[in-house]
């Protein structure tokens, strides 16, 4: 079994949950840069980040250049590599992309970097063709972050990386419009967030089983589905069940699925007790859906029923939340649900389940959501 080293490069719309669902995904990972991760994993376990929602490239046979305050040039990046090609780049065609993050770096032009490195590169066994290569030698121009929506604490390293890009990888996911479904409702989970929290429940490494007790249209379980990965979904309202089974038979993921009706703090009698489950769901809310302890108790049930189901299981959730998440670090003092965020984890943990990571989300300009990933408080 082979040991790969990859670079990963991060989409721009919320840097944190990118590496969150790296580590989720691969286990430890190095942050180059906010929207940069260098890991090292058995070729079988990188295969898991192909279907990652945040990863918009993936990279092999890396190098990089950090240039701190140092006066670096396009052909001084392109001298760099040329030397690194004589020793990873393969003999074939290749084309040059050059990207950037963030702001940039002062003085490196993307377009010069390309002709520079191509110039440098190209010879009689290795010839540019810019339409269809064997290899792509993709450079990342790293610089600081420019205006984001999401609050993030990473250093903002500037550097320059560049190896070969993987070509399994197919980019930062979209998914299909939920307007394109069968069954359809306005409110119906962005298909990105949901795969977002599919991949950010992997982390327990061992789960073979998603569950969702609030399956709505369904597009958790599409998404669980379309990874291969066995879904059991249910929901209060039968239009909902029938609407998931609707739109799962349309996906037509390689995942075996069930959906049955069933209140959410009673899963763990319709299902039984399931080992390596993950139990990923967006509860239902509205403007005042959390503003009683009726809307509480839905949450916690489904908690208490979920860690029934399988003690040893994660837990990965949306809750709505105040927008002033979306400034800084999440504070005890946090509206969320209606309440504090430290009464609430309180809360959480007396069900089971411990609080790993909650990071915010913008939903629209008067609404964000928590992201909340939880694990077995024992």
């Amino acid at each position: 079994m082979g040991v790969l080293s990859l670079a990963l490069v991060g989409n721009g719309w919320h840097p944190p949950l990118f590496r969150e669902e790296a580590r989720a995904l691969l286990g430890p990972i190095e942050a180059l840069h906010p929207r940069l991760a260098f890991v090292t994993q058995t070729e079988s376990v990188l295969d898991r980040i192909l279907g990652a929602s945040l990863v918009d490239d993936v990279l092999h046979s890396t190098s990089r250049l950090w240039t701190y305050e140092t006066d670096v040039t396009s052909g001084d990046v392109a001298a760099y590599v040329g030397e690194w090609a004589e020793e990873h780049l393969p003999s074939g065609s290749f084309a040059v992309r050059a990207r950037k993050l963030g702001l940039g770096i002062e003085g490196l032009s993307r377009k010069e970097i390309e002709c520079m490195v191509g110039d440098e590169v190209s010879g009689e066994s290795r010839p540019v063709d810019l339409e269809n290569p064997d290899h792509e030698v993709v450079v990342i121009i790293a610089g600081r972050e420019d205006a984001s929506s999401h609050w993030d604490d990473a250093q903002q390293n500037q550097m320059v990386l560049w190896g070969i890009r993987d070509k399994r990888s197919s980019g930062s996911y979209i998914g299909a419009s939920p307007t394109e479904r069968p069954f359809f409702k306005p409110v119906s989970l962005d298909p990105r967030l949901a795969r977002l929290m599919v991949s950010l429940s992997l982390s327990s490494k061992s789960t073979s089983t998603v569950v969702d007790p609030f399956c709505g249209t369904g597009g958790i379980a599409i998404e669980a589905s379309m990874l291969g990965i066995e879904v059991l979904a249910s929901d209060l309202d039968s239009r909902m069940v029938e609407g998931t089974l609707s739109n799962l038979e349309w996906a037509d993921g390689p995942g075996g699925y069930s959906v049955e009706k069933c209140s959410a703090d009673e899963i763990h009698d319709l299902w039984g007790e399931v080992p390596g489950c993950s139990f990923v769901f967006d509860p239902p809310y509205g403007r005042n859906a959390w503003s009683s302890d009726d809307g509480l108790g839905v949450l916690l049930g489904a908690l208490e029923s979920a860690r029934k189901m399988d003690p040893g299981g994660t837990v990965c959730t949306m809750l709505p939340s105040s927008p002033d998440s979306l400034g800084g670090p999440v504070s005890d003092d946090l509206l969320v649900m209606g309440m504090d965020w430290g009464s609430l984890r309180d809360r959480i943990l007396q069900t089971g389940w411990r609080v790993t990571l909650c990071s915010p989300v913008r939903v629209h300009r008067s609404l964000s959501r928590l992201v909340v990933l939880c694990h077995p408080a024992d």
